[in-house]
């Protein structure tokens, strides 16, 4: 579509600039727009076309008033003046009522139709008189024509020609007001339908005036007018003057109208001249009025030449136009072809980032919801391995040595579950993290000394460490738990030995990259390096490694959550991670991560204190919903040293730190039935004890831990399962730290408020 336009305004452009033929003369007229029209039956009269008229007319008067004193000055006959005036005539007629059925066939107008067919009466009626004429072709005439036959078909001829002029003028108002032109696959047809009226007609008319000395009465006596010729005169001018006023009453007068009134016009004064004023035959008038009648015949058809003259001066520039038309389209063509080849280039592009993008979300939604799956898992897992960590934790110090022996490889399977149930969470980016900046240097050369004596002496580890890297900020166990699985899984590619090299450095990762990795915010990070000289992957392989439960390794000896969970750790540290790998050729991966942004010498809020772990008598108002984990841990703060509440859920839990005034800390569980979670609970807390102090714990960073993430930047979040050693920590760190818990703005709004 956008092209036809094009088309259509540069065509358009071309024809304003060059402008109408010169050829295209006033006669020819313009619409109502201003527009040159392709015919006279169609164009309006213009100003310059009326005043043409009206000085051919006046012409023709002027000529006929001069006329008429000398009409009736006899002048020498002529034998050929007849013959010759009138095969004059009919060439022009016939000529005229072919360029008018022309018209005809391109506007379908009966009007034009019915007036072309009075032009061809004329011709055939001008054919009849002249070889019927005396003298012409024979002393009497051909066809039988007797004294009268000449003088009937002239006034015949000129008293119906005028009626045909009506009735173009009548079908033309009917056009005007909205009457259907006849249809195109008639015109033929109806073409040759009035040529045969017209022949019939004429042929009629011609065999009633050959016997008119004895049908009509006599108009001539020998060469002379006779008084009744006047009376038949007068019908005849009454023809023409109705044909004159019928066209002049035309709305809208069209340049074809015009020019039939000066036809009308003349064709008057040719009947006057040639009957009225003279006297006989081959006087000045009889001359004179045929003369008028041959201009007569001429005018139609010269304006018509003209006019084809002007269409095809308009023909010749229209082709001009086009082959420059022809020549700008084929050039926009060819832009536009490499227009749509550079789209077609762009559109695969986009449909390959389309694909890429696609595949990215589907990988982020299994994600997603593996992670719902195995959240809610973990919360109840969790807090079942609570209650055994904890009963455990308080048998191991009532037995004797063979039997603490049996509970501490109980409580090492469970804390095993417990390490299980991290690694399903870091896979998922679940697991709630305890980030904190430390030199990943120190931390790897401190790692090799374990993996040097796991690997085996066949595996060679080295190390090339920058030692101008920044610190990193991430949960130091979890980057010792990913560099040990990498490791572990490059032994495993490494059967008859190998090197393991672990480099760092500082690279900067571009917006190039990021636009390739939607997980990637441009910036600087620190990289680790863990590349090996094992097996290699294939492509396939490394399309899919990072998808938890896939692995290649025979069943049994793998999980499939390792690089998972190296994966999500990552991700959820704010960093990233991505490998290369070639079969046969090794396989490396790099991990980046957040470089360190606060001083160095910055005190760590979280660093160990010395105090004692037990406590002074403080008040704790325990709130936890499940109420085996509840006992468990109500007993462990009571043989810590501490003065316990215990409550089932918030609504309890507002009622006692109500009641009791003296309540200094508040332990509650963050996920717990109702419309008060545990960060609504310690929001109301703090607000009525703003000196109190608040532990926060979860075994699910589910839906509602999206609060307690932010909460736990400024509180202390204990993760379930913990030990009872880790609690006692927790809570003297809490009680020594005095900027805790000073964050209430931090606090989100509790669920349901």
């Amino acid at each position: 579509m956008a092209s036809e336009v094009f088309v259509d305004e540069k065509f358009a452009e071309l024809a304003e600039r060059r402008g109408p033929p010169p050829e295209f003369s006033a006669m020819a007229g313009h619409d109502g727009a201003g527009r040159q029209a392709p015919f006279l039956s169609t164009v309006i009269a213009s100003r310059g076309d009326r005043r043409l008229a009206l000085i051919v007319v006046a012409l023709s008067a002027f000529g006929f008033l001069a006329a008429i004193p000398y009409a009736k000055v006899p002048l020498l006959p002529v034998a050929a003046f007849i013959p010759a005036y009138e095969a004059a005539l009919f060439l022009c007629d016939a000529i005229t009522a072919a360029m008018l059925f022309g018209q005809f066939r391109w506007s379908r107008s009966p009007a034009v139709l019915v007036l072309a067919a009075g032009y061809v009466y004329d011709g055939f009626l001008t054919a009849t008189h002249a070889l019927t004429f005396p003298g012409s072709f024979s002393p009497t005439g051909l066809l039988g024509a007797g004294m009268q036959t000449t003088a009937w078909l002239y006034m015949l001829w000129h008293g119906g020609f005028p009626l045909f002029i009506i009735g173009y003028a009548m079908l033309n108002s009917r056009e005007a007001a909205g009457a259907a032109p006849i249809p195109e696959n008639r015109c033929a047809a109806a073409i040759g339908i009035a040529v045969a009226a017209v022949a019939i007609l004429s042929a009629g008319l011609a065999v009633l005036a050959v016997n008119a000395d004895a049908l009509l009465p006599a108009i001539m006596s020998g060469n002379t007018d006779k008084t009744v010729l006047h009376y038949v005169v007068a019908c005849v001018w009454v023809a023409g003057m109705a044909a004159i006023v019928v066209l002049w009453r035309q709305k809208r007068r069209t340049v074809l109208d015009l020019w039939l009134i000066v036809v009308a016009c003349v064709w008057v004064f040719d009947v006057a001249l040639s009957s009225v004023f003279d006297t006989a035959r081959f006087d000045l008038g009889f001359y004179v009025g045929r003369g008028f009648g041959l201009m007569a015949a001429s005018f139609v058809l010269g304006v018509l030449l003209i006019e084809t003259g002007g269409l095809n001066s308009r023909l010749a520039a229209a082709k001009a136009l086009l082959d420059e038309y022809a020549r700008t389209l084929e050039t926009r063509v060819r832009e536009r072809t490499a227009e749509l080849a550079h789209s077609n280039e762009t559109l695969v592009a986009e449909t390959a980032e389309r694909r890429k993008a696609e595949a990215q979300l589907h990988q982020a939604q299994k994600m997603e919801a593996l992670g719902q799956l195995t959240g809610g898992l973990a919360h109840d897992f969790n807090n079942h391995l609570g209650i055994i960590i904890g009963n455990l934790d308080l048998l191991g110090g009532e037995l004797d040595a063979s039997q603490k022996e049996l509970v501490d490889e109980a409580l090492a399977a469970a804390l095993s579950g417990a390490e299980l149930t991290r690694r399903l969470l870091a896979f998922a980016r679940r697991q709630p993290l305890r980030p904190e900046p430390f030199d990943a240097n120190d931390l790897i050369t401190e790692i090799t000394k374990l993996l040097r004596r796991t690997l085996g002496e066949r595996i060679v580890v080295k190390l090339t460490l920058d030692p101008s890297i920044p610190r990193v900020v991430a949960d130091a166990a979890q980057l010792e738990a990913a560099i040990a699985n990498l490791a572990n899984n490059a032994r495993d590619a490494m059967p008859d030995g190998g090197a393991l090299t672990i480099t760092t450095g500082r690279r900067h990762l571009d917006e190039d990259y990021a636009a390739e990795h939607a997980e990637v915010s441009p910036g600087a990070y620190v990289m680790i390096e863990v590349s090996d000289t094992g097996c290699g992957m294939g492509p396939e392989t490394l399309a899919h490694m990072f998808e938890p439960f896939f692995t290649t390794k025979e069943p049994g000896k793998g999980t499939g959550l390792g690089l998972a969970m190296v994966f999500g750790f990552l991700k959820q540290s704010g960093g990233h991670i991505n490998a290369y790998s070639e079969l046969g050729k090794g396989t490396t991966f790099r991990l980046y991560l957040r470089p360190d942004e606060t001083p160095a010498d910055k005190a760590d809020r979280h660093a160990a204190t010395a105090e004692p772990l037990a406590g002074s008598g403080e008040h704790i108002l325990v709130v936890e919903d499940n109420a085996r984990l509840r006992r468990v841990l109500v007993r462990q703060l009571g043989e810590l040293g501490y003065r316990v509440t215990e409550t089932g859920n918030a609504a309890e839990a507002v009622a006692a730190f109500a009641r009791h005034a003296d309540i200094d800390l508040l332990l509650t569980d963050i996920v717990m039935p109702g419309e008060l979670d545990g960060c609504g609970l310690a929001r109301a807390f703090i607000e009525a004890r703003p000196n109190g102090k608040v532990i926060l714990t979860s075994g699910f960073p589910g839906a509602r831990l999206n609060d307690a993430e932010v909460v736990g930047t400024s509180l202390r979040l204990l993760i379930k399962p913990y030990r009872r050693k880790d609690l006692a920590q927790a809570l003297r760190e809490t009680f020594a730290d005095p900027s805790l818990p000073a964050i209430a703005p931090e606090l989100p709004q509790p669920n349901g408020s």
